[in-house]
């Protein structure tokens, strides 16, 4: 049997097993596109069409229909039969978008994710410019974020995202070297165009724990790495947000891991009235939200993810390179704007007031001078802080 074996590999030259070899690692990522759709019907079948469209060629699409009541389940038969490798999940009731998302992203198996809202669509070169972006980076970020033109109903009205812009115009973000083309450094692994030349000079890095203003585009102009989701998406509270799930991933991903920044417009942002969070294009000193309204899920999003940071604090500790990134990451996400309160007495902030009542998980975990530090960090009143230690020494006794 062993002179068998000896004789059979010797008649394969070795040139082709590497050629094989070759051949099956420089395959493209796959990349889901997950639409979220609840009575959406009128913009759904555009929106499945700009997937398909995609100049990219490895793509899943998975539809999630959060139990529409309008013509939704007409278009999503047209769907199916256009493109019968859609997938489609009906959910019985609507529970929100995050649970749909939730269940999109189990369906799902790319190594990249798009979560494009069922009335945005992505323009052709959307899902192959963030990839090209991904292989290219030489810091393996979070997450991309493109801008995006913003229309009502069918016509254009602006070409960028306001706060996106901003980051941009600033001038944050330009590190020399961030860029090193994938289609430069490994020709064979890229079959596909060759971005033009400026799009290095269109990419600003987001670095981790930067996240007092919000820069980022909307749900659908952002291409998420797949593991980082993971670490996110595991969170038992997270339907209690119902809308504006990018509030949540967005923050929680950049704030450990960073992101970046393609000041290209690679997708549409749609108004038309209903829009859960914009009601206008932006306008100059303006808000484009009713304060009060859906603000309340912005900041809802901002809670979740100070608490699952909190409540995993071992997991999070364990894949961080240090305590002080896990530190820095909850001073960031406390001072983002607007500040949240806490109703812990003593405590400045939902931050504060949460670790101190969970310093009895917290503690152990990030060691008593570092969770000491940290609470004087937030201004944490002294006699909170030692009530604080002595409920964790208690705890640890029991």
């Amino acid at each position: 049997m062993k002179a068998a074996l000896v004789n059979f590999t010797s008649k394969t030259p070795q040139h082709k097993l590497e050629n094989k070899a070759n051949s099956q690692l420089s395959c493209l990522p796959l990349v889901s596109v997950i639409i979220v759709n609840y009575n959406y019907g009128r913009f759904l079948k555009q929106a499945a069409e700009s997937v398909f469209e995609q100049t990219y060629p490895n793509i899943e699409c998975i539809i999630v229909d959060n139990a529409s009541t309008d013509e939704s389940a007409d278009v999503l038969l047209a769907i199916s039969k256009q493109y019968p490798a859609t997938v489609i999940l009906r959910r019985g009731d609507n529970g929100g978008q995050s649970t749909a998302t939730i269940e999109g992203f189990e369906a799902s198996s790319g190594e990249y994710v798009v979560f494009l809202d069922a009335d945005d669509v992505l323009l052709p070169s959307a899902v192959e410019t963030h990839i090209f972006v991904h292989l290219s980076l030489r810091i393996p970020v979070g997450f991309t974020s493109a801008d995006m033109v913003q229309s009502v109903g069918s016509n254009m009205v602006l070409g960028t995202i306001f706060g996106l812009s901003e980051y941009v115009r600033s001038g944050r973000g330009v590190k020399p070297g961030l860029l090193r083309r994938i289609d430069e450094s490994a020709p064979e692994v890229w079959p596909l165009r060759r971005p033009d030349a400026a799009l290095a000079s269109q990419i600003h890095l987001v670095e981790p724990c930067e996240v007092g203003t919000w820069c980022w585009a909307p749900t659908s102009s952002n291409c998420f790495r797949r593991d980082a989701l993971q670490l996110f998406l595991k969170n038992d509270r997270l339907g209690e947000l119902r809308s504006c799930t990018d509030a949540y991933l967005i923050r929680g991903i950049s704030v450990l891991m960073g992101s970046v920044l393609i000041d290209r417009s690679l997708a549409i942002y749609r108004l038309h009235g209903m829009n859960v969070f914009s009601k206008h294009p932006h306008l100059n000193c303006l808000l484009a939200y009713e304060r009060g309204g859906p603000t309340d899920n912005d900041i809802l999003g901002r809670k979740l993810v100070i608490d699952h940071l909190i409540t995993n604090a071992g997991l999070f500790l364990r894949k961080l390179h240090s305590p002080q990134h896990y530190m820095e990451a909850l001073l960031a996400l406390d001072t983002a704007w607007p500040r949240i309160p806490s109703a812990v007495g003593g405590c400045r902030s939902y931050s504060a007031g949460r670790l101190v009542s969970e310093a009895a998980t917290v503690a152990p975990e990030l060691g008593l001078f570092n969770f000491i530090l940290l609470l004087t960090r937030l201004r944490v009143a002294p006699h909170i802080i030692l009530m604080a230690c002595l409920r964790r020494k208690n705890k640890k006794r029991i």
